[in-house]
C-alpha cells in the first residue's frame, strides 16, 4: 500500500492539496515505479520536495538510557550498543534516535527507532526510478506527535497525551511528551477490521490499547497520560470514545487531523467517500513538521552522497558567478573607458565657444562681486556704529574704535566701575552683531576727579571669516598697502 500526500508549507500552515492511495499488491519489481508515476501525474505535481515517512509497523522501537549527556557521547553508544535491540547485524540495520530528556542527572533517556537497510534501499531505488529524489526519511510516529503537539500547543503540559490514530489496516499507539514522541506502538487492527468484525474487533482493539498502556508503565518511561485523542470523527471513533474512556480511565477526545490544516472540499470528501475514511496522517504530519524532526533513516552513503552533490553545485554556482563578475567588470570598465574618452572629445568640440563665453560671464561676475563687496564695506563702521551706540552701557566712555580689514574691532574706553566693564562685555556677547568678544586689559586712573576704570576689548563682526592658520597672526597696528584705516573715535553716553 502507498499514500502520497502534497502538502504546501508555510512557517504558519499547512494546505493539503491532493491525497492519492493505491494497493501495489502483486505488482513487480518493474511496475512499481510505473504505478508511482501514474500517482504522481494524477496529482499534477511538480518540482516538490520527496519526503519518505516509514510507518511505525516497519520499525523497531527500544526506549533505553545512555550514561551521558554529551550528543556525540550518546550517538556512538548507540551505535555500539544498537546491533543488541535487534537480530540484525549492524551492517544491516539503519539507526536513529529520539532524545526524550535528562534522567537521573547524568543519564539521556531515548527513544531508539532502528530499521532494516534493505527495506529502506528498496523504497528508495523504487521511488527514484519514479523520478523523485529524496530528501528525508521520516519515522511516522514522531511527526504525528510533533503535529499534535504544535497545533493543540500540547508543548507545555507537565503531563504526556496519547495520539491514537486508526487507519485502514493497522492503529498507531503514540505517547506524546515535551514535543516529541516517546512511546509508540503499532496494533495490526484498522478501520477495516472495525467495519467487517464489528464488535470482536473493536474489544480486541481496546484490549490491545490497554495492554500497550500496561507496557508503557511497566518500563517506567514516564507518567501515564491522562487524556488521549482520536485523530477522526467518523461513526467508529464516537463509538469507540466512550468505550475507551471506561476502559482507560482516562479523557478521551475526538480531535481530527483535518480540522488542524487548510483543505479544500474535494480533497476533504476524497478521504471521507473514495478511501473510506482512512487516516492519511501518518503522511500528511511529517511533512508538515519536517523540520523539526530528529529521526532521519536516510542512509549514511545517501547522505554523503548529497552532500557531494551540494558542494558540487556551490562550486559550479561559485565558478560561473565569478566569471560572470570578472566579464561584467571588463565590460563596465571598457564601456566607461570607450564613451568617457567620446564624450569628452565630443564635448571639447562642442562647446569650445561656449567655454570662451563662460569665460567672459565668469570674469564679469568677479568684477562685479569685488565692486559689490567694496559697497557693503562702505557701510559696515557706521553700522558697527549705531550697534554699539545702542548697547553701550550708561556710565561707560568709549575712547577709541578700531577696525582692520578682516572685520576685528578694537575698542578703548574708560567706566566709572568694573562692572559696567563686564556688563558691555556680555552686552557685546548677546549681539547678534558681534563674536569672540574678549576683555583685553583693565586699569584703575583718575578722571574729572573720579576714580575711573580704562580698559580694551577686542572682538569680531559675526561676517569676519576665520583664519585657516590660527599660528599666524598679524599686528593690529601694521596694515598692509591699501589697507584703510577706520579707527574712529566716539564719546560715551553721558
Amino acid at each position: 500500500m502507498i499514500k502520497i500526500a502534497y502538502l504546501e508549507v508555510t512557517s504558519s500552515s499547512s494546505k493539503l492539496s491532493h491525497v492519492v492511495k493505491r494497493d501495489l499488491h502483486g505488482l513487480s519489481e518493474t511496475d512499481l515505479p510505473k504505478a508511482v508515476q501514474s500517482l504522481l501525474a494524477s496529482m499534477n505535481v511538480r518540482r516538490a520536495r520527496a519526503i519518505v515517512v516509514i510507518p511505525s509497523n516497519q520499525a523497531t522501537t527500544k526506549n533505553i538510557e545512555i550514561p551521558s549527556r554529551d550528543p556525540v557521547e550518546i550517538k556512538s553508544i548507540i551505535n555500539l550498543q544498537a546491533g543488541r535491540h535487534t537480530p540484525y547485524s549492524r551492517e544491516e540495520i539503519l539507526i536513529s534516535y529520539i532524545n526524550i530528556g535528562v534522567y537521573q542527572t547524568n543519564y539521556t533517556k531515548v527513544l531508539l527507532v532502528i530499521m532494516n537497510r534493505n527495506v529502506v534501499k528498496r523504497q528508495i531505488t523504487i521511488l527514484e526510478k519514479a523520478g523523485l529524489k529524496i530528501d528525508k526519511i521520516l519515522f511516522a510516529p514522531e511527526g504525528i506527535a510533533r503535529f499534535y503537539s504544535k497545533a493543540l500547543d500540547l508543548t507545555r503540559e507537565d503531563v504526556p497525551v496519547g495520539i491514537i490514530d486508526i487507519t485502514s489496516q493497522s492503529t498507531d499507539f503514540i505517547i506524546a511528551f515535551h514535543g516529541t514522541v516517546i512511546a509508540n506502538r503499532s496494533i495490526p487492527i484498522g478501520l477495516k477490521h472495525l467495519m467487517t468484525q464489528g464488535k470482536d474487533a473493536r474489544d480486541k482493539l481496546v484490549m490491545e490499547l490497554a495492554k500497550s498502556i500496561e507496557s508503557y508503565q511497566s518500563e517506567d518511561i514516564d507518567k501515564a497520560p491522562a487524556t488521549f485523542i482520536l485523530t477522526s470523527d467518523d461513526a467508529q471513533m464516537k463509538e469507540l470514545q466512550p468505550i475507551l474512556k471506561e476502559k482507560l480511565s482516562a479523557d478521551i477526545k475526538i480531535v481530527p487531523y483535518l480540522n488542524q490544516m487548510q483543505a479544500p472540499p474535494p480533497v476533504l470528501f476524497k478521504i471521507a467517500g473514495e478511501y473510506n475514511g482512512d487516516s492519511f496522517l501518518d503522511v500528511i504530519a511529517p511533512a508538515g513538521v519536517a523540520q523539526e524532526t530528529q529521526v532521519d533513516l536516510m542512509p549514511e552513503e545517501m547522505r554523503l552522497q548529497k552532500t557531494i552533490e551540494a558542494q558540487s553545485r556551490e562550486i559550479i554556482k561559485a565558478g560561473v558567478l565569478a566569471v560572470l563578475i570578472l566579464i561584467l567588470v571588463f565590460a563596465v570598465f571598457f564601456d566607461k573607458l570607450y564613451f568617457k574618452t567620446t564624450f569628452k572629445d565630443k564635448l571639447t568640440q562642442d562647446y569650445s565657444q561656449k567655454r570662451q563665453e563662460a569665460q567672459v560671464l565668469e570674469d564679469f561676475s568677479n568684477k562685479t562681486q569685488i565692486i559689490k563687496d567694496y559697497l557693503n564695506s562702505r557701510m559696515t563702521p557706521l553700522e558697527l556704529i549705531n550697534e554699539l551706540y545702542k548697547i553701550l552701557p550708561e556710565g561707560v566712555y568709549l575712547e577709541t574704535i578700531d577696525l582692520d580689514d578682516k572685520a576685528a574691532i578694537m575698542i578703548r574706553g574708560t567706566s566709572e566701575s568694573m562692572s559696567l566693564v563686564f556688563s558691555l562685555q556680555t552686552a557685546l556677547e548677546g549681539s547678534s552683531f558681534f563674536k569672540s568678544v574678549e576683555t583685553k586689559s583693565t586699569s584703575s586712573k583718575q578722571e574729572r576727579g573720579k576714580e575711573m576704570t580704562a580698559f580694551e576689548i577686542d572682538f569680531k563682526l559675526k561676517t569676519a571669516k576665520e583664519e585657516k592658520d590660527k599660528n599666524k597672526t598679524l599686528d593690529k597696528n601694521t596694515t598692509s598697502k591699501g589697507e584703510k584705516d577706520t579707527s574712529k573715535k566716539a564719546g560715551g553716553r553721558e
